[in-house]
C-alpha cells in the first residue's frame, strides 16, 4: 500500500529500509516506525510531544475507553472485505485502537494489511513498540504516502479527514469509518471548569464526496480517579487549546470524577 513521498514509486521492504525503484530509501528506526515525512529532520518537533503521547496513553491504560475500543473492532470485522484486507488508521496515534483492531482482524482469520499513520514521530515510535501486527509511518494525513484505491476501510478515529486524500486512496467499495465525540462527551468536566459549558454539535461530521451509510452512538458512565488522569484526560481533547488559566485551576484541583463518555461512530461511502 506504501508508496514512495518523492515519486510515488512502490515501497518495498529490504532489510531495515523502505526503498522504491529510483532508489529513494526510508530507514525503519529501531523501534519500527519508518518517517516518510518530506522535509523532516530528527531534531524538529511535528505533532505531539513524547509528554504529550505519554500523557494520553496514562490515561487510555485505565480502560475507561475500552467500551469504543471493542466496538470499534467489531465494526471494523462486520465491514471489511471477508478474505483481505487493507486497512490505514489515519492519525492513528499511540495506536490504542490500531494495535487493538488488527489484532481483532488476525483473530477474524483475515489476511489483512494494517497501516497506521501519524505525523508525530513519538507517537508512531510508541505504537510500533508495542504492536507488531502493524506497519505505522509517520506522514501528513493530508498527503499519504498511500496508493491510489489501496484501501477498503480507512479510519479516523478523532483525527483530521481529507475527504479529497480519503476519496484518492479508497479502493471501489471501501468504507471511511470516523469516530467523533458525541453530545455530551464529558459533559460533567465541562460543568466542573466552565462558568458556561457547552455540548458537542454530533451533526456537523461530514465527508464532503461521501454519503452516510451507519450511524450509531454509544454512552457510558465512567469513573476517573486521580488528578493526572483527569488532567491526561482533558489534554486528549480540542479544549485544552482554548481554555484559560481560570477554568484551567478548576481542572487541576480535581482528583476524582464520574463523567459521561459519549461518541458518535460514522460509516461512509463514496457517492456514485
Amino acid at each position: 500500500m506504501l508508496i514512495c513521498p518523492n515519486c510515488g514509486l512502490d515501497l518495498v521492504r529490504q532489510e531495515n529500509s523502505l526503498k522504491c525503484a529510483k532508489g529513494h530509501s526510508f530507514d525503519i528506526a529501531s523501534a519500527g516506525y519508518c518517517n516518510l515525512l518530506l522535509g523532516s529532520k530528527p531534531g524538529d518537533f511535528i505533532g505531539d510531544s513524547k509528554e504529550m503521547v505519554m500523557a494520553r496513553r496514562q490515561f487510555l491504560d485505565t480502560a475507561a475507553y475500552e467500551p469504543l475500543r471493542s466496538r470499534l473492532c467489531q465494526l471494523l470485522v462486520s465491514e471489511a472485505p471477508a478474505a483481505k484486507a487493507n486497512v490505514l488508521d489515519a492519525g492513528c496515534g499511540e495506536g490504542y485502537y490500531t494495535g487493538a483492531l488488527a489484532k481483532a482482524l488476525e483473530e477474524s482469520g483475515r489476511d489483512f494489511t494494517m497501516i497506521g499513520a501519524d505525523i508525530s514521530k513519538s507517537a508512531t515510535a510508541y505504537a510500533a513498540k508495542r504492536d507488531k501486527l502493524s506497519q505505522y509511518i509517520t506522514a501528513n494525513s493530508y498527503k499519504l504516502p498511500v496508493k491510489d484505491a489501496s484501501a477498503d476501510i480507512i479510519l479516523s478515529l478523532f483525527a483530521p479527514a481529507p475527504a479529497g486524500e480519503f476519496s484518492r486512496i479508497l479502493a471501489p467499495g471501501g468504507r471511511v469509518i470516523m469516530a467523533v465525540p458525541g453530545m455530551e462527551h464529558l459533559w460533567e468536566l465541562k460543568e466542573a471548569i466552565y462558568d458556561e459549558p457547552y455540548k458537542n454539535d454530533e451533526d456537523k461530521h461530514s465527508l464532503e464526496g461521501f454519503k452516510l451509510v451507519r450511524r450509531e452512538k454509544l454512552s457510558y458512565k465512567a469513573s476517573i480517579h486521580g488528578k493526572s488522569n483527569v488532567q491526561a484526560l482533558f489534554s486528549m481533547t480540542p479544549y485544552i487549546h482554548r481554555t484559560g488559566k481560570e477554568s484551567m485551576e478548576r481542572l487541576r484541583a480535581i482528583e476524582d470524577i464520574e463523567l459521561t463518555l459519549s461518541f458518535v461512530l460514522l460509516c461512509f461511502e463514496r457517492e456514485i
